[in-house]
């Protein structure tokens, strides 16, 4: 795999795929980047890619349109892919794919941070009109898709992310306790992981926790950073009298995410909406019991091995959290029923389709 689109030419039944990797940063922990960074590995393992990443293309808007599709285009890639959303705008006569990870800005504006209309109105709708294929993470994005961008059913193509290996191979007890110590973790907690943002409904999670009776209420473990309209989230923390019972841990290195799961009682995740919703497919891998929103892709990713409630229902998440620290069979059935389902979603199946899917367009 390369950074760039030097070195030498290879054999010829190699097809060259140029990849727009500036979502690649070994600092973020996004779904988006993580989803880059896994997906390139993957592909760089398969022996007829020859990938060229672009990691820096450039000024803000020449380098991404122009200048970074003109060196594709001097080196002669086949196809080219974006992985977050869009494509440049000048291609150079080189066949497109993008992946577009959801479409809720679309629906629910309010959840997002404003002045984002050159993406929604140009840039993205642009990608996904001319690209030759559209990758969507699950159905629920592709249905979006249709439905707001227009595209054809036949150009869009559902590819479900994987799991690293990472989360589903249990850290050593000892390990697991100098990690506790070293974040200062209390000895049982849910988690919630995401940028505390309105669309992941942290306030749902806070109310469940609130309304629990105190003997029976464990502390709220956020991972990820404070992303954008998260006031109302720290406001209610005062509010609900759940002062020392919320840890915001901010981002997290990807050597501490696996243990920081493995450590915990249950993963809280009763986002609005979700594009995929990597966090469920983490938290089986890792032994833990999910309860989640029955919204988005959700339901088709946890498939049955989670618990589901109406994100706004906080009484019924409330309810689920309580009978997972109750019943030790109930317990027992979501974790078996999520290291099943999570053996469906690896990252080395979906770069083959990945790879699949640039053959096709470049034809």
């Amino acid at each position: 795999m390369r950074g760039g689109v030097g070195g030498s030419r290879p054999a010829r039944s190699r097809l060259k795929v140029g990849i727009d990797a500036r979502e690649l940063s070994p600092a973020s922990l996004t779904g988006v980047s993580r989803y880059v960074r896994c997906l390139t590995e993957a592909l760089a393992r398969l022996p007829d890619l020859d990938l060229r990443l672009i990691q820096d293309p450039g000024p803000r808007l020449l380098g991404p349109h122009l200048l970074m599709p003109l060196r594709w285009r001097r080196a002669g890639v086949d196809v080219l892919h974006g992985p977050a959303n869009g494509l440049p705008l000048v291609r150079f006569g080189i066949p497109g794919v993008v992946t577009i990870h959801d479409v809720a800005i679309y629906d629910h504006p309010e959840w997002f941070v404003g002045r984002q209309w050159l993406s929604t109105r140009v840039l993205v709708p642009r990608a996904a009109a001319r690209a030759a294929i559209v990758i969507c993470p699950s159905q629920a994005t592709r249905r979006g898709v249709i439905r707001h961008l227009h595209v054809p059913e036949d150009r869009c193509r559902v590819i479900p992310h994987g799991v690293e290996a990472a989360f589903s191979m249990p850290l050593e007890a000892r390990r697991l306790e100098a990690l506790r110590a070293d974040l200062g973790l209390p000895p049982h907690y849910a988690l919630m992981v995401g940028t505390v943002q309105p669309r992941k409904n942290v306030l749902a999670t806070l109310r469940a926790l609130a309304s629990i009776p105190s003997p029976e209420r464990v502390p709220l473990v956020i991972v990820g950073a404070l992303g954008w309209k998260y006031e109302p989230v720290i406001a209610a923390v005062q509010d609900l009298g759940l002062q020392g019972q919320v840890r915001f841990l901010g981002p997290l290195a990807m050597a501490q995410l696996p243990g920081v799961y493995q450590l915990a009682d249950v993963l809280a995740f009763p986002s609005y909406d979700e594009g995929f919703g990597l966090p469920v497919l983490e938290a089986f891998a890792a032994g833990v019991p999910v309860v989640a929103g029955r919204r988005g892709a959700i339901p088709e990713v946890a498939e049955g091995a989670a618990i589901l409630v109406e994100p706004d229902d906080h009484e019924a998440l409330a309810q689920a959290l309580l009978e997972l620290g109750r019943d030790p069979a109930l317990r027992e059935r979501l974790v078996t029923a999520g290291r099943e389902r999570v053996h469906s979603f690896t990252w080395d199946a979906c770069a083959r389709a990945h790879a699949d899917a640039y053959r096709a367009a470049a034809r």
